[in-house]
C-alpha cells in the first residue's frame, strides 16, 4: 500500500505541475525594432574605427519568460586616418535567447550568428561569427538595451568588439 500511495503521490505532483505550467506560460510572438550606437571596446578596433550607427529589427518566439529571437542588422562604423580600407559596413544575420525577469520588463540576452563584413575604399570582404550579450529594459513597448558583441574582422585586427546601445520598440503579442 505504501509503494502505490508514494506512486500516486508522485504522479498526482507532476500532473499538478504540468497542467500549472502549461496554464501560466502560453506562447508569445513578440516583434522588435531598434537603432543603435556602437562604440569600439578593444585598442585594435579603436584605432582603426570611429563609433557607428545602425539598425536592427527581429522576431521571436517563446513560452512564459524565455524567448527565441532572430535579428537582421546594419552596422556602419566609420574609418580613421590609420585605415585605408574606408568604413566598415556589417549586415548581421542573428539568433539568440532573451530571459524575461519582472513581469518582462528586464532581460538578459545572449546571440550569435554571422556578421557578413565589407568596406568602402577596398574589395576586402568577410563573412565571420558574431557574438552579442546583454541586457536590457522593456516598458510600455519602448526596448533599451545594452550589449557587448565581438567578430572578427576580414583585414589584420585580431578581434573586434563594441559595446552597443540600442533604442526602439518591442511588443509581445
Amino acid at each position: 500500500m505504501y509503494k502505490k500511495s508514494k506512486y500516486l503521490f508522485v504522479a498526482l505532483a507532476i500532473l499538478f505541475s504540468v497542467t500549472k505550467v502549461a496554464a501560466q506560460k502560453l506562447p508569445k510572438f513578440q516583434i522588435m525594432a531598434n537603432l543603435n550606437y556602437a562604440t569600439p571596446t578593444n585598442t585594435d578596433f579603436k584605432d582603426f574605427s570611429n563609433g557607428g550607427i545602425g539598425a536592427e529589427a527581429g522576431a521571436g518566439l517563446g513560452i512564459g519568460n524565455t524567448m527565441i529571437m532572430g535579428t537582421l542588422g546594419y552596422q556602419s562604423f566609420g574609418n580613421t586616418s590609420a585605415n585605408p580600407a574606408g568604413t566598415l559596413k556589417i549586415t548581421t544575420i542573428k539568433g539568440g535567447l532573451r530571459q524575461y525577469f519582472l513581469r518582462s520588463h528586464l532581460f538578459v540576452l545572449g546571440n550569435i550568428g554571422s556578421a557578413i563584413q565589407s568596406y568602402s575604399s577596398s574589395s576586402i570582404t568577410g563573412n565571420n561569427v558574431i557574438y552579442e550579450f546583454g541586457a536590457g529594459a522593456r516598458l510600455f513597448g519602448i526596448e533599451l538595451q545594452l550589449t557587448q558583441s565581438s567578430w572578427q574582422q576580414p583585414q589584420p585586427i585580431p578581434v573586434s568588439k563594441a559595446f552597443n546601445v540600442k533604442l526602439g520598440f518591442s511588443f509581445k503579442i
